[in-house]
């Protein structure tokens, strides 16, 4: 996808952040006081690395783990972990022993598009399907999930599903995604089981 240099774009560029992505979880952490100090972050599809940036500044002392199918993010801190692994292939059972129980799960993750929107979306959905399932095994009770998602019909029933577990499911378009953008965020609140 071509990169448009738009207000955000540059404004990124001279917050010395990595992506201009960083200001949607910016937007929802600021409408949903999401992000804690202390906590211990999951970052799903964490490239190129901007998330994962705002996270360690809102942490503090707490810990992020980053996962994604490309090289390493240009991040260096201590309080950050790469694991270089395509979603598709993690088991949750292994991932929570590396990771352990998580406070937070964000993914910015998306599909390659094809410009078909039924397909894309339905790639989306998976993508969204398996971050949940993911936080299924790692996210604490109480614990909250912001995935990225395409617009298409099963986005309503997945909405539905997930009320079962969290407090609150939402969904969420910040100011900073781009007008003709068919995403938007699912924010789900405060889960009420942990396994």
């Amino acid at each position: 996808m071509k990169a448009v240099k738009d207000h955000y774009f540059k404004k990124a560029k001279q917050e010395r952040y990595l992506a201009r992505s960083v200001y949607k979880l910016k937007e929802i952490d600021s409408r949903y006081s999401l992000v804690k100090k202390g906590m211990k972050v999951l970052d799903i599809g964490c490239a190129p690395g901007s998330w994962s940036q705002y996270l360690l500044e809102r942490v503090g002392p707490g810990t992020v783990f980053g996962i994604d199918i490309v090289d390493t993010p240009k991040i260096s801190n201590d309080r950050f972990t790469y694991i270089k692994k395509d979603i598709n292939s993690i088991d949750g059972d292994d991932l929570k022993s590396t990771v352990g129980t998580v406070d937070l799960v964000v993914s910015d993750a998306c599909p390659n598009t094809s410009g078909n929107k039924f397909m894309d979306a339905q790639k989306s959905i998976e993508i969204v399907r398996k971050v949940f399932g993911i936080s299924d095994t790692v996210l604490r009770h109480g614990g909250s999930v912001v995935a990225k998602v395409l617009t298409g019909e099963d986005v309503g029933e997945f909405v539905r599903e997930q009320k079962q577990e969290f407090d609150s499911v939402r969904l969420a378009k910040p100011k900073s995604s781009r007008k003709e953008s068919r995403e938007t965020f699912i924010v789900a609140l405060f889960r009420r089981t942990s396994r």
